[in-house]
């Protein structure tokens, strides 16, 4: 059974139709890319999956568990996580701080627990710290604990929320535009790190991405959407060479 599989996703909005009999899966600890123009439906697809949206029409399984309906925080707790186009970090908080709210979906105290301060409280909010505190160190971001993310280079809060969105233990990890924004070297160090989560966490990883150097070097395997639509899915190699897809992103001059 595959851990994710999507049948017919169809969204409107209004009139107009974002997506269209979209049907996908994904294996467990597979790594693929989600690729297309601007505007074919990418992150509709995603908002869809991880419980913003609500779809139109079609069928979401995860984990062997039908989730069309479930909201954000439900999806979450049964082990999906993403990052966003837009980075969305609590810039006020702390480095550290942003990292053990990820982990507060595994609490194990209740609400007299944290008013009373019990001991099985303070046990709890250890583990807590220690749990994201791992996480900052595996991620090289353990110098910056104590920061802002607002007061952080570009690059690094990247890797921030990517942390983030690994510190709730998630089977599955979805990745909208990683690359948006960072520069070379950034971009060759986030694949270096998606890479590492990947092999030393044997999760699944989704990604959209439009550099394509990030998902020709990570993804086993691309599909690409062009108006809401699936016009290609292959390895890497054989979507270098589709002229469908060529013809998607260029236009037909370029063929």
């Amino acid at each position: 059974m595959p851990l994710l599989e999507i049948k017919g996703l169809t969204q409107r909005f209004g009139g107009l139709q974002a997506l269209s009999n979209f049907s996908f899966h994904l294996e467990e600890r597979e790594l693929v890319g989600l690729i297309g123009p601007n505007g074919a439906g990418k992150t509709t697809v995603f908002n869809i999956v991880s419980g913003f949206y609500q779809s139109t029409e079609g069928d979401i399984v995860f984990d062997g568990k039908r989730i069309g309906g479930f909201r954000p925080h439900q999806v979450t707790a049964m082990g999906m996580a993403r990052t966003f186009q837009n980075i969305r970090l609590w810039n006020d908080m702390t480095v550290l701080d942003n990292i053990r709210l990820a982990r507060y979906s595994w609490l194990g105290y209740g609400f007299w627990s944290a008013v009373l301060r019990t001991g099985h409280y303070r046990h709890s909010e250890k583990l807590i710290e220690t749990k994201a505190r791992e996480v900052l160190e595996m991620m090289d971001l353990a110098d910056y604990a104590g920061e802002l993310p607002k007061n952080l280079p570009y690059g690094l809060q990247r890797r921030v929320e990517l942390a983030r969105a690994l510190a709730g233990n998630p089977k599955l990890l979805l990745l909208d535009e990683p690359a948006a924004g960072l520069n070379s070297a950034d971009v060759e160090d986030l694949i270096r790190h998606i890479r590492w989560i990947h092999d030393e966490f044997k999760i699944a990883i989704w990604m959209i991405e439009h550099q394509m150097k990030v998902v020709m070097s990570l993804c086993q395997r691309l599909t690409v959407i062009d108006f809401g639509c699936i016009i290609a899915e292959g390895t890497p190699e054989d979507i270098r060479n589709n002229i469908v897809v060529i013809k998607a992103y260029l236009g037909d001059e370029a063929l």
